[in-house]
């Protein structure tokens, strides 16, 4: 374990939830292991704190000069619930999806611009014209995917675009990428392992 990692990590826990707020078991070695630039597969029960992990590393490489964090999420009333988490932790945040057109340009631009922490974003979205013509102009310092069984379980007939995530990930070369699930069978976890 990295002392001082451990220690930035509990003072902004610690910041956002109270001196005595504490990490649960396996948060922080999942911080730990998305901010050292491995991938990792976070697989939680519902409730345990997934979100925690990808916001405290967001915050560990922001301070790091790294690029934003990229959500890829499939559930636009989960996007809005994080969206109002993250910036309780002093995260500056968007979401691509449901906006005007105007909106979302003024949203892209404030990404070319390093001005945005955190962005949350459909599959469907991250694939439109627009946005994929941004992205070789974008920082990228973590790349997450919410509910990642998708990309195996149901990524065929449910979303056909988390099957070809892999795609965009091998844009960013290096990026720190970090798959969240509380639904993944051993088949599954093997599959996003070969991801």
């Amino acid at each position: 374990m990295d002392d001082e990692l451990f220690e930035r990590a509990s003072r902004v826990l610690r910041d956002v939830y109270g001196p005595d707020a504490a990490f649960r078991d396996g948060q922080f070695e999942a911080i730990e292991a998305t901010v050292t630039r491995r991938r990792t597969l976070v697989v939680q029960k519902t409730g345990w704190g997934k979100s925690l992990v990808y916001f405290i590393s967001t915050r560990l490489l922001r301070d790091q000069g790294r690029g934003l964090t990229f959500i890829v999420s499939p559930l636009l009333a989960l996007m809005e619930n994080q969206s109002e988490a993250a910036m309780r932790m002093g995260l500056r945040c968007a979401m691509l999806n449901s906006v005007t057109r105007n909106e979302r340009f003024q949203i892209l631009s404030a990404m070319e611009a390093n001005q945005l922490d955190v962005v949350f974003v459909t599959p469907e979205t991250l694939y439109s014209e627009e946005v994929q013509g941004f992205l070789p102009h974008i920082r990228i310092g973590l790349f997450v995917i919410d509910e990642a069984h998708c990309i195996s379980d149901w990524g065929h007939d449910f979303r056909l675009e988390y099957a070809r995530l892999s795609q965009v990930i091998q844009q960013f070369g290096d990026v720190p990428v970090l798959g969240t699930t509380a639904t993944a069978t051993q088949r599954v976890i093997e599959d996003l392992s070969e991801q």
